[in-house]
C-alpha cells in the first residue's frame, strides 16, 4: 500500500471518529431505552467484538489473497483488541472501553502511513513511534476538545488520558510485532 493510501486510510478513520462522536448519545439512549444496563454494556462489548472480527477477517484476506507482509497488521490488531478485552473487565464504565481500540487502532495506522519504505526489512525510527502517539494523543485531544461544543457531550481529561493510553497501547502491541516478524524474517 503506497504512502498516499496509508494516509488516506489515516484520514477516513479520523473522520470516522469525529462523524460518529455526535451520534453516541442517541445510540447509546436507544439501546437504554430498549434493554438494562447490563444489557447495554453487552452490547457495546459485542460491537467491539464484531467489529474486531471484521478486522481479523480482512487481515487475514490481505495474508492469504494478496500475499503481502499483513501479518504484523494482523498480529498488532488481534493484540489490541485481546488487550483491550482484558482492560475491559477493569474498567467502572463499559463504554470507555472503546477509547483503547478506537486509538490503538489509529496509532497503528498512523504508524504505518509514517513508514515510507517499501522494503520487508524497514526498520522503523524511534521518532516515527514518537510522532505517531503524539498524533494519536493530538487526535484525541481534538475530539475531546470537539465533544465540549456537542450537546450531550462533554470534555474530560480522563478522556483525553484513555485515548493517549489507546494509541500508546497500539504502538506497543505494533512494536512487539513488528519485532518479531523481523527476527522470524
Amino acid at each position: 500500500m503506497g504512502t498516499f493510501r496509508r494516509w488516506l486510510a489515516v484520514f477516513i478513520y479520523t473522520t470516522g471518529i469525529f462523524v460518529v462522536t455526535p451520534l453516541l448519545p442517541d445510540l447509546i439512549r436507544a439501546a437504554s431505552s430498549r434493554w438494562s444496563s447490563r444489557g447495554v454494556s453487552h452490547f457495546v462489548l459485542n460491537v467491539e467484538l464484531f467489529l474486531a472480527a471484521l478486522v481479523l477477517v480482512f487481515s487475514i484476506s490481505l495474508f492469504f489473497f494478496r500475499k503481502n507482509k499483513s501479518v504484523l497488521l494482523f498480529l498488532s490488531l488481534s493484540g489490541i483488541f485481546f488487550l483491550s478485552f482484558f482492560i475491559y473487565q477493569h474498567l467502572p464504565n463499559p463504554y470507555e472501553f472503546t477509547h483503547l481500540p478506537e486509538y490503538a487502532i489509529l496509532s497503528v495506522l498512523v504508524i504505518r502511513a509514517l513508514d515510507r519504505k517499501k522494503s520487508k526489512m524497514s526498520r522503523i525510527t524511534r521518532n516515527s513511534y514518537l510522532f505517531s502517539g503524539f498524533i494519536a494523543a493530538l487526535i484525541g485531544t481534538a475530539d475531546e476538545i470537539y465533544q465540549y461544543f456537542l450537546p450531550n457531550r462533554f470534555f474530560t481529561w480522563y478522556d483525553v488520558f484513555l485515548n493517549s493510553l489507546g494509541g500508546i497501547l497500539g504502538l506497543l502491541v505494533f512494536w512487539g510485532a513488528k519485532g518479531r516478524s523481523q527476527a522470524a524474517e
